[in-house]
């Protein structure tokens, strides 16, 4: 059926409606005048004209499902994460004497919803959210608008992951493993909220960033913020399509691909600031992707300076490599990854943190579908490691399922099923 016959239907059934209605108002004796009675006519097909025009609109899945009407579209974004790891620690731990801890977890049930509207200037937005795995409620992660200019320029205000860490900016829905690095986990930015400005083109791209700093979503303008915060990357593409970037993964008859990454973050924080409080922190990131027909490879490396008021400074570092490869004629991957934390030889508990990942992954659907399998070696102990001990039973040690431990040699074993719609 065409869009003009619908709307001729549409227009049909009010009419005859309309008319139906008409010898029944009268035969009730009501007291409306002719004007009244022309009035709600003109109200009703008033009425069938807006929904009609609902007609004109696309909607269906081309990834996502979306909604679209001339400049203006809406898609919805979806994402289930189910995992179960199981995590093995030497008995003679003091900090918990369960040498053997396991059990299943909705890591991630995500939703966002994002589009542009007026086309022409460009108006690009996301909300996006994930409900607690430990308590179900649900938490604002994206929040953004942005304007894209015909010159290249985006400029974006609004919630969003900071653009430092690579590992950290890809989305956890494109991760190789079952989930981020300890490294990352430790250094990670998060999400913030500021202004932004973003320039692309053929051969490189960057972002540059006023905010309140890291690890501040959600937080009002007097609580927990930076008193100021600045932030800058560059990256530099060699081969390949931009999008390529977007996942760690390389499938089967990609191009090859390659960028370079830096990036610095600098800020001052109070003295309720939760993470850096009253300090002046810079972070210093490069980062190197190669990919191909069915690899992939990644490394990347970090300093974090703080400075606290009254304290002496530290220099903390972090490393990881990691790389994938994809079985000939098969939908399986297989991928290994080295991480490591080194803190600052002032720190007491300054001795290396590292860990070692190997594991495979099933595309059933791409992404969209995909089983994983990997297992972490954690070489030592989480108490003489600070930076280790920090998130090590945290919420984000969970995810990179890490527990406290005085005793080296941990192990987890981690399975999980993705779903994306």
């Amino acid at each position: 059926m065409t869009q003009s016959t619908k709307r001729f239907g549409i227009h049909s059934v009010a009419t005859v409606s309309t008319l139906c209605i008409l010898p029944t108002i009268a035969a009730a004796g009501t007291t409306e005048s002719s004007d009244e009675i022309r009035a709600m006519v003109a109200e009703v097909m008033a009425d069938t004209e807006t929904r009609s025009s609902l007609l004109a609109a696309n909607a269906g899945h081309d990834g996502h499902f979306h909604i679209t009407n001339g400049d203006f579209r809406l898609q919805v974004e979806g994402q289930l994460q189910f995992r179960y790891t199981a995590n093995f620690r030497d008995d003679d731990t003091v900090v918990n004497d369960d040498e053997f801890e396991s059990g299943f977890t909705t890591n991630r049930t995500a939703l966002a919803f994002s589009g542009n509207v007026f086309s022409d200037p460009g108006f690009i937005y996301r909300v996006s959210g994930n409900f607690d795995r430990t308590n179900g409620a649900f938490d604002l992660e994206d929040a953004y608008v942005g304007h894209a200019f015909d010159n290249g320029l985006i400029m974006i205000w609004g919630q969003l992951r900071m653009p430092v860490l690579w590992e950290d900016v890809v989305s956890e829905q494109n991760a190789l493993a079952v989930d981020y690095s300890v490294m990352n986990a430790v250094f990670r930015q998060d999400r913030s909220q500021g202004i932004w400005l973003h320039y692309s083109t053929d051969d490189w791209r960057g972002w540059v960033g006023f905010s309140d700093g890291i690890r501040s979503e959600n937080t009002d303008f007097n609580a927990d913020a930076t008193d100021w915060a600045l932030t800058a990357r560059g990256e530099f593409k060699f081969d390949g399509d931009w999008s390529q970037f977007d996942a760690f993964s390389s499938a089967p008859g990609s191009d090859f691909a390659t960028k370079l990454g830096l990036a610095t973050h600098w800020q001052g924080g109070p003295d309720n600031h939760p993470v850096f409080a009253d300090a002046t922190v810079g972070a210093f990131t490069a980062d190197l992707m190669v990919e191909g027909d069915g690899w992939n490879l990644y490394g990347a490396g970090v300093a974090l300076y703080t400075d606290p008021d009254g304290a002496d400074d530290t220099t903390d570092y972090g490393f990881v490599a990691q790389g994938g490869w994809f079985i000939p004629d098969t939908d399986w991957e297989l991928f290994g990854r080295y991480d490591v934390v080194i803190p600052d030889s002032d720190r007491a508990g300054d001795d290396a943190f590292n860990t070692i990942t190997v594991g495979a992954n099933h595309y059933i659907h791409g992404q969209a579908a995909k089983f994983s399998v990997d297992l972490q070696y954690f070489f030592d102990s989480t108490t003489d490691n600070d930076l280790a001990a920090s998130i090590a039973g945290s919420s984000v040690g969970d995810r990179v399922s890490l527990l406290p431990s005085d005793e080296e040699g941990q192990f987890a074993l981690r399975a999980q099923f993705q779903l994306l719609f």
